[in-house]
């Protein structure tokens, strides 16, 4: 048996759309609406056995940013592999070698686990977990009116730069705000401008059966929920789940934002991670 890693070429979407569909929940337009839009500005790493890819990782191009300037960083997403390939610990060896690379370049690494047993799976790959989201439940009560308007990725982008530039935070390309607008538009969501009181604020939200799940904003907490009722009301929902980010909220369920390799920085603001 021989074993290779390589970066995928556009010739293996294909094979990658099936390892994809295989482990994933997703529909196969969405994995190759993806691909389409995605993949000449990303890094696809597989592993093949015999010349035959068994598994993948994705890296996404981003920066840390702080007070004491940028860093570079990749952002790794939709590790995979084919079920009867599993075992072999082929995806261990895709993450070394993507560790190995970030510390000859000085990058940053980061990923979501999506549970805390998975978080500490990645401990022997030296990722700490770093920053954590509270996930909100709020049931509209107050119904304060706002006007609002569709964002393009740039205007977005400058607003969210802006907005949380005061801290440490992970700053997106502007391709990448492009695709979470787009995929949030595929999931029925809209990303607004919000005028509260002569302010302007931003939110990523999409409709999820009659909960409005809230991927960003920098509003905060009792911002957003006294324009529960109304934003309600613009997405036909009956409540709201809102990622806030730990140090700006207190209430709700604690939950992993990010864990991190080969970063100094504590408590980094990381948001419109795909998951």
């Amino acid at each position: 048996m021989r074993t290779e890693i390589r970066t995928a070429l556009k010739k293996d979407i294909p094979i990658l759309c099936s390892i994809w569909k295989t482990c994933f929940d997703d529909d196969e337009e969405y994995i190759k609406l993806f691909y389409e839009k995605n993949f000449e500005r990303i890094e696809v790493l597989v592993l093949c056995e015999n010349e035959n890819i068994v598994s993948m990782v994705h890296l996404l191009n981003a920066a840390f940013v702080d007070s004491k300037g940028c860093q570079n960083a990749k952002y790794v997403y939709a590790g995979a592999t084919f079920p009867e390939y599993r075992k072999n610990g082929y995806f261990g060896m895709l993450l070394k070698h993507a560790t190995d690379n970030a510390k000859k370049s000085g990058d940053i690494l980061f990923l979501k686990p999506a549970t805390p047993i998975l978080a500490k799976s990645f401990d022997r790959f030296d990722f700490k977990v770093d920053s954590y989201f509270n996930l909100v439940t709020i049931y509209p009560k107050d119904k304060q009116e706002f006007s609002s308007r569709i964002l393009s990725s740039e205007e977005y982008n400058n607003l969210r730069n802006a907005a949380f530039s005061y801290r440490p935070y992970v700053k997106w390309e502007n391709e990448h705000i492009e695709w979470c607008i787009e995929e949030n538009e595929y999931y029925s969501g809209k990303t607004l401008e919000i005028n509260l009181e002569n302010n302007r604020h931003f939110i990523m939200a999409y409709p999820d059966g009659d909960t409005l799940i809230v991927n960003e904003t920098d509003m905060n907490l009792s911002e957003l929920k006294r324009i529960s009722g109304a934003l309600c009301e613009k997405f036909c929902t009956k409540l709201i789940k809102a990622y806030m980010p730990d140090y700006s909220c207190d209430e709700g369920e604690r939950i992993i934002s990010s864990s991190v390799f080969n970063s100094t920085n504590k408590n980094t603001y990381a948001n419109l991670i795909l998951i």
